[in-house]
């Protein structure tokens, strides 16, 4: 004889629609508790790295504490440690926030059908409005911060790498007619300085007006290496093709 558990139709029902309801209730991500009353962009680790950027901004690198910086993010101390384990993780996210897009540019342009003047002004376009729309100053960052050690070199040794791009641009274009003949590695690495230090000066609030101070800056660089009798005019409307 099978025993009755003392529970009718009608609490059985009850029993299921309890469970069904308990399966719909979202369950809070483990790690991710917020302070009260501070907004939530839905991006946690771009919450940290801005809020760590305007306190080294303020404060310096070694003057921001890991306890400010979650407060300034709108999370526990305990919280942040759960999308980076020190600070100087956040660092280096800066920092590669702004390298990897920028090597990224370079290997999709090296793929393509264009000008050495094309791709040139392309990338050169393109570093100065990813840098201004980042929501800190990287070349402050690399200027004042007491980064020396192993992990910080492997990023300016993949800096580097931007350079020996720009440097081929330079030396094949020249082959090919396309630009003058110049220094390589001066000219590459005053063109670098041009784009990474635009953010020290460009309006970078205003998302307009930073795509134009992007194409003044690239139509700049790339004019003033063109050979006699190539157009500027031609260039950028093969970029734009």
């Amino acid at each position: 004889m099978i025993k009755s558990n003392g529970i009718g139709p009608i609490g059985k029902a009850a029993q299921v629609t309890k469970q069904k309801d308990a399966r719909k209730k979202p369950s809070r991500t483990v790690g991710r508790p917020r302070s009260a009353d501070m907004p939530v962009s839905g991006d946690p680790r771009a919450d940290i790295i801005a809020a760590a950027a305007r306190l080294f901004r303020a404060k310096g690198i070694a003057g921001a504490s890991v306890r400010e910086i979650a407060e300034e993010a709108g999370l526990r101390k305990a919280s942040l440690y759960y999308y980076f384990p020190s600070k100087e993780e956040i660092v280096y996210a800066m920092i590669e926030g702004v390298l990897a897009p920028a090597l990224g540019m370079q290997k999709e342009l090296a793929r393509k059908p264009l000008s050495e003047a094309a791709k040139l002004y392309l990338y050169l376009r393109f570093d100065v409005e990813m840098l201004c729309s980042a929501p800190y100053d990287c070349t402050w960052l690399l200027a004042h911060g007491d980064l020396s050690d192993e992990r910080m070199a492997a990023h300016w040794k993949e800096r580097e790498k931007l350079l020996v791009w720009l440097r081929a641009r330079l030396r094949e274009g020249h082959a090919k007619g396309e630009f003058v003949a110049c220094d390589a590695v001066a000219v590459a690495k005053a063109m670098l300085a041009a784009t990474e230090y635009s953010v020290t000066w460009a309006e970078r609030a205003d998302i307009s007006r930073r795509k134009r101070n992007a194409e003044e800056v690239a139509a700049l660089l790339v004019r003033g290496v063109l050979a006699p009798g190539v157009s500027l005019d031609k260039v950028r409307a093969e970029a734009s093709a």
